[in-house]
């Protein structure tokens, strides 16, 4: 299967759309929890109930077994009407009669619920009650009432039936007997014959119509059978709480699912390295794990080892095989807004680049906070820039530890911060990068904050954006992105912070700490704001006014770079008088 098949992509995207549904933990376990607590509310507030059935099978009634047009009586019935007739208040009025106590017919068809199974004559009456014997009395009410309703409509039809009939046999009757008077005082032959044949006529008319009312008279009227009388049930017939409280609990998890991809389908964040992807068009070059609480700025080196400095050192190799990179350049460290980790993150990869044996200059591109001057070990006084040309003249030289040197120019508040960073000093800095052969750092305010960074941005090879995905949205790395490609830079990629999630950590080994030979005496010589003379100020456990020498890591050949950057630091030792270092 092609990897540029759409489904060979499905299950990373099924894992993707997994993960961002289950980052809403907080929102499904509130469903969850929602709904087992309306299962054991429901079944609380709803109390037990049970349920007793009565069956009865409903008979036709009929004087012959076939009707006009020959269908037998048992399909003149309709079931529907019949269940219509079981549910009415009259049917509903003679249960009430039958149960006695004053109840109200209204109050007893709630509990009703009459059902006709398919291809059948049978009605099913179950009553719903909060006692077993109050719900089979009460089915057992309905069930006699309705066979006795339909039994008295029978009746009443067959006695109004019979009542017509007699009314039209009467005359008949009185006929025949005139017709008999006749025929005895018929004074001839032919008028007593003809009064005869009348008769006989007659008599036949009289003995159809009390042949009918005969056969309605003695007609059954039985309206059905009883198949099956309401008992009283063993057990509630309701979902009881050890069923309302799961199906609670699948229905809130249900609920709780919903609402966490409602939520992350409406989520502004970017809350995945493949969502910065997206957003940035660029490839995450890092993620850097949670910082240690009072952890210093600066992190990496052989005796500042753990996790979170592997990962810096992973960041530069990467940045260092990018295309863009791969002669001496400018790189630029910003965040799209506010975030702490924008100058540790500049400062610990210029670190790492300094480890690869690079020519590293770290600028502080902030002339509203500058802070690194304080936060970083500076050795020897700090250059101030020349009055009203920042960033000409500053300088500070920072020890790294066994990386070396680096070269720091510190922000510096000015009153006019646009016309700073856009004076041939500062475009010196970055643009003659490559000239100079050194790798150049800089870190400056927001990106979306301020328009420093802009300015910034065309003159460095590349842009390398830190944010943290928990906080960062989604349009504001598209501006970003817009605003760095608008004026001719490149986003080279991102490095994600985790921010408050907590990862754990794998114990580091303790890397060899590196051997310092004592400094050589200060030459009058020495410039203060140079990296090879001697340097006067506060180095490490020194009191301000000790005269110590620089100490430089000679660079390496090209193979041996990496290795002396990823974990050879024993390899190597610094030497104060500049000469090779040796095993």
């Amino acid at each position: 299967m092609s990897a540029y098949d759409p489904s060979s992509r499905e299950p990373d995207q099924l894992r993707d759309q997994m993960r961002r549904l289950f980052r809403h933990r907080a929102v499904i376990a509130a469903g969850l929890l929602l709904g087992a607590a309306c299962g054991g509310a429901v079944s609380t507030a709803g109390g037990v109930d049970y349920t007793a059935t009565g069956e009865v099978v409903v008979q036709a009634i009929s004087t012959a077994p076939f009707e006009a047009g020959g269908v037998s009586a048992d399909k003149q019935i309709s079931m529907g009407t019949e269940r219509q007739v079981a549910r009415s208040a009259t049917v509903a009025g003679r249960a009430a009669e039958k149960l006695g106590g004053g109840a109200d017919p209204a109050q007893l068809q709630r509990g009703l619920r009459v059902s006709n199974p398919p291809d059948t004559h049978i009605l099913e009456f179950e009553y719903t009650a909060d006692s077993p014997q109050a719900a089979a009395e009460r089915v057992n009410a309905f069930v006699r009432a309705y066979l006795d309703h339909r039994e008295a409509a029978v009746v009443r039809r067959i006695d109004n039936t019979v009542a017509e009939l007699n009314e039209e046999l009467q005359p008949l009757i009185d006929q025949r007997e005139e017709l008999d008077e006749e025929i005895a005082g018929a004074s001839t032959e032919s008028a007593r014959q003809t009064a005869e044949s009348e008769r006989a006529n007659l008599a036949a008319r009289i003995a159809d119509l009390q042949g009918r009312v005969t056969g309605l008279k003695t007609l059954d009227t039985s309206p059905g059978e009883v198949v099956r009388r309401g008992e009283a049930p063993k057990a509630p017939s309701g979902p009881g709480i050890a069923v309302l409280v799961p199906v609670g609990s699948v229905a809130g998890l249900a609920a709780g699912l919903l609402a966490a991809w409602i939520r992350s389908l409406l989520d502004p964040r970017a809350r995945s390295a493949g969502e910065v992807r997206t957003a940035l068009r660029a490839p995450v070059l890092g993620s850097l794990p949670r910082r240690r609480d009072g952890a210093g700025i600066l992190e990496v080196g052989p005796s500042r080892g753990g996790e979170r400095a592997e990962e810096f050192r992973t960041i530069a190799l990467r940045t260092l095989r990018h295309p863009r990179l791969a002669e001496p350049g400018g790189l630029l460290v910003v965040s799209a807004r506010e975030h702490p980790g924008t100058l540790p993150a500049a400062v610990n990869l210029a670190v790492a680049l300094a480890e690869t044996g690079r020519d590293v200059l770290l600028v502080e591109a902030d002339p509203r906070t500058p802070r690194l001057a304080g936060e970083l070990p500076v050795r020897g006084a700090v250059r101030e820039p020349v009055p009203g040309r920042w960033p000409d003249g500053a300088r500070a030289t920072v020890d790294t530890g066994t990386a070396g040197y680096l070269e720091l120019v510190p922000g510096c508040r000015v009153p006019d911060a646009a016309r700073a960073l856009n004076s041939p000093g500062f475009t010196g800095l970055l643009s003659g990068a490559a000239e100079r052969g050194e790798y150049v750092v800089a870190v400056t305010a927001p990106l979306l904050s301020h328009a420093d960074g802009t300015a910034v941005a065309g003159l460095a090879c590349g842009v390398l954006v830190v944010c943290d995905p928990d906080t960062t949205l989604r349009d504001d790395l598209d501006r970003v992105r817009d605003l760095v490609t608008s004026v001719g830079g490149h986003v080279l990629g991102a490095v994600l912070y985790e921010g408050g999630r907590r990862r754990r950590r794998n114990p580091s080994p303790a890397a060899p700490s590196a051997t310092f030979e004592p400094a050589e005496p200060a030459s009058p010589a020495g410039d203060a704001g140079t990296g090879g003379g001697p340097r006067t100020g506060t180095g490490p456990g020194g009191t301000g006014e000790d005269t110590v020498a620089l100490k430089r890591l000679e660079p390496q050949p090209s193979d041996a770079r990496l290795d002396t950057a990823y974990g050879s630091y024993g390899r190597y030792r610094r030497t104060g008088d500049g000469t090779a270092p040796r095993p």
